[in-house]
């Protein structure tokens, strides 16, 4: 199963004309990595960044939604550190889903008592979120995110996660592009 998802993902017809892909990888490291290399290569005016993510349960959201994440921060460094991160950009998809704050984290919630304390920062969590937004901060690149729920924050049992539906929710949004 996991080796169809890799191969379909959110474009199985292949990326549209006139985009370019980068998959990073997971992680905050490997998507500022990644993007910087991308962006050092080749100058761009607006950057889309998709993917997955745990929804914290008092967000509202269900599985399978997709939404647009307006500002985001690497939460293990608050309060210590300030660092929230806007969207710059506009979604070029007729859709326009539900916008969310984004917690970017090192380590998913694995239990239910992390994800209710991370859900009164924010309503969902993601591994690269605020990485993507800083990078394109830093090289003056127009950033949208779009994320779909694939899980519930706090519940760690991978077999329950389902990405596969939250990967076809993107390519709904994405497709017509």
């Amino acid at each position: 199963m996991l080796r169809r998802w890799r191969r379909d993902g959110v474009f199985p017809d292949g990326v549209p004309q006139g985009f370019d892909c980068l998959v990073s990888g997971v992680g905050i490291l490997a998507t500022a990595i990644g993007l910087s290399k991308a962006f050092q290569n080749k100058k761009y005016k607006s950057a889309i960044q998709m993917g997955i993510a745990g929804a914290y349960r008092s967000s509202g959201l269900s599985i399978g939604d997709v939404v647009e994440v307006e500002s985001d921060c690497i939460l293990e460094f608050l309060p210590w550190e300030p660092n929230t991160f806007f969207a710059s950009g506009v979604l070029p998809f007729e859709r326009k889903p539900k916008r969310v704050k984004g917690a970017t984290v090192l380590n998913c919630a694995k239990t239910e008592e992390t994800g209710n304390a991370r859900g009164k920062k924010a309503q969902i969590e993601t591994m690269e979120g605020a990485a993507f937004f800083a990078v394109c901060e830093e090289y003056e690149v127009q950033a949208v995110q779009v994320r779909a729920i694939s899980n519930y924050a706090g519940l760690y049992d991978k077999d329950e996660w389902e990405i596969e539906r939250a990967l076809r929710s993107l390519n709904e949004l994405a497709c017509p592009i």
